[in-house]
């Protein structure tokens, strides 16, 4: 059974100073929009209603688990969405929290101006956020979607350490670099733990042979999979790449693609997130690279993540 990893358990997490003591703040302090009143069902569901978001969109934004508030200070990009307890309310069961800073504002009329786009790009965010969270391995049941998700991580991550190392001059670098970091993504970001499994994915993400995986099995052997900095470390070692380190992988990772988008280098609803706001288009993180790294995968992972993983809820 494929795992839930709370984003508190995430080494990055840990490592940006005050995200819980801002998360915490935002639930106890932050002012939560009242959706209960004729005119937020017009200016903010209404025009919901009107877009060409799927009809859950606007199920997710009425819910009484989805909370829209106005912190004192805008919270960073990496946890702009985020669930957690309602411990304001004492509550037990996940919610979920929106920033809405600069995405629902009010007018001196008492009226709110509404960005749709950006605003159905955040409650996408929370439906990945509940459904991991509610549904533990629903997100990764279906082993074409984990194949894609595995795929596009693959590729992204990749694209990083060639950059770094320019690993793909050598013959097979690079696809053993799209193995083991598809590897990576399987064992640490989604949470599986069928080592066979892992591998036939694995194998198809890269668009590898089974031979071919077999020699990087081989040749690999010592790599570890189950945390970001080990990994990094391991591929140091496997590509020979002394400059190759955790915190110039991070520091890469944000500038080509946006620094929101970092958790998703641990946490698998944030890459999820990562992928579906570069589909939206609305540039909440450094979309054109992303587009231009995965092409039509991401427009195929973006689809599936928002028209079709839907049906639990």
């Amino acid at each position: 059974m494929d795992g839930v990893k709370p984003i508190s358990s995430c080494f990055l997490y840990k490592k940006m100073e005050g995200y819980t003591s801002k998360m915490t703040d935002a639930i106890m302090n932050a002012e939560r929009i009242n959706k209960d009143n004729n005119v937020f069902m017009e200016d903010v569901a209404l025009e919901l209603k009107k877009s060409k978001a799927p009809a859950y969109v606007l199920k997710i934004l009425t819910s009484k688990n989805t909370h829209l508030i106005w912190p004192n200070e805008s919270l960073p990009r990496g946890i702009r969405v985020f669930a957690a307890k309602d411990i304001k309310n004492k509550g037990t069961k996940i919610n979920v929290f929106v920033d809405c800073t600069g995405v629902i504002t009010k007018r001196e009329n008492g009226r709110y101006k509404t960005k749709t786009d950006v605003l159905i790009a955040y409650l996408v965010s929370a439906k990945n956020n509940m459904m991991y969270y509610a549904l533990p391995g629903v997100l990764t049941k279906k082993s074409s979607d984990v194949t894609l998700m595995a795929k596009c991580f693959s590729k992204l991550f990749t694209h990083i350490i060639d950059y770094i190392g320019n690993i793909s001059v050598l013959p097979e670098q690079r696809e053993k670099c799209r193995y083991l970091s598809a590897k990576y993504f399987l064992t640490a970001v989604a949470g599986m733990d069928d080592e066979d499994r892992i591998n036939d994915i694995a194998t198809k993400a890269a668009e590898i042979t089974e031979s071919q995986a077999r020699i990087f099995e081989i040749a690999t052997s010592a790599v570890k999979f189950e945390s970001l900095p080990e990994f990094v470390e391991d591929l140091a070692s496997v590509f020979k790449l002394t400059k190759l380190t955790l915190t110039l992988v991070i520091e890469k990772w944000m500038y080509i693609y946006g620094s929101g988008t970092v958790m998703a280098l641990e946490f698998l609803p944030a890459f999820l997130t990562m992928i579906t706001d570069a589909y939206c288009g609305v540039y909440l993180n450094m979309q054109k690279s992303i587009e231009k790294i995965l092409s039509k995968d991401l427009v195929e992972l973006g689809k599936t993540n928002i028209y079709e993983n839907n049906t639990h809820i």
